[in-house]
């Protein structure tokens, strides 16, 4: 078995059983205690669980996050429309960045302008376009996430300051009134270095994120746009309005082609 097919069985593990030991690794696995350790250097590094005496967990905030997987099919038709109104707004020959998002990832499947040049870390936009030969492709790389499917490290975020963008399209685990949330310092690391880079920066995300709880905080002020699929609370529209951040709501609006904000 490779190690890439253990740590998954791994993953699944502990989201059954929250810990793992080495002594569980090696007797699941076949595998020595040296090999274990290995596996639980390499988790740790991922970010993914947390070592702990003789073993693995999973960290408190990993214990409350879906899979990738499970992300994407949680509220599914909502970010398929959130997906098909925000690709409207890329226009022909642009250069886009496309975050590592379950939302941002229907972004990817309906785009239709030609000839542009998407920048992504993530593995599944990459699938996706790849399909497309009327445009290209250029993978930030780094080291694998498996469980998050996205390609991380310093890299990414060094190959970012050399990219300028017309747009950027984000995703965020959680919205409160004062800025977007994510369970890891580098996404906000990697999110801010996109914005930075780009004319234009398009948070997409469902009404599910709006209250939710995560870690490390990107402020409000590098979004020029958010696509959403609910109608918002007076109190958010209010908030969004002093910041002059344009709010489209599938429900009761559509973009209109190259829309610009402010």
């Amino acid at each position: 078995m490779f190690q890439e097919e253990r740590l998954l069985k791994i993953l699944a593990y502990l989201k059954a059983h929250q810990s793992m030991s080495v002594g569980e690794i090696c007797s699941h696995f076949q595998v020595s205690r040296d090999t274990a350790r290995r596996d639980i250097v390499r988790l740790v590094q991922e970010g993914v669980v947390e070592r702990t005496h003789g073993g693995v967990a999973l960290p408190e905030l990993q214990k409350e996050l879906s899979s990738y997987q499970d992300r994407l099919i949680e509220e599914s038709s909502s970010k398929d429309e959130i997906g098909r109104l925000s690709a409207k707004l890329i226009r022909d020959h642009e250069t886009v960045y496309l975050d590592v998002s379950t939302t941002v990832q229907f972004v990817a499947e309906h785009v239709e302008a030609k000839q542009i040049t998407a920048v992504t870390h993530s593995i599944d936009n990459v699938s996706i376009l790849s399909k497309r030969e009327d445009l290209s492709i250029y993978v930030l790389g780094g080291y694998l996430h498996i469980q998050n499917r996205l390609l991380s490290g310093p890299s990414v975020v060094d190959k970012i300051r050399e990219i300028r963008a017309d747009k950027a399209f984000i995703g965020a685990t959680a919205i409160r009134p004062d800025g977007l949330y994510y369970p890891y310092e580098e996404d906000v690391r990697v999110k801010k270095e996109m914005a930075r880079q780009s004319d234009q920066v398009i948070l997409v995300v469902d009404h599910t994120k709006f209250g939710a709880k995560s870690r490390f905080k990107l402020d409000f002020e590098y979004v020029d746009i958010i696509v959403t699929d609910q109608p918002v609370s007076s109190e958010m529209r209010e908030l969004l309005d002093a910041r002059n951040i344009t709010l489209i709501e599938c429900t009761t609006e559509n973009p209109q082609d190259g829309a610009e904000s402010r």
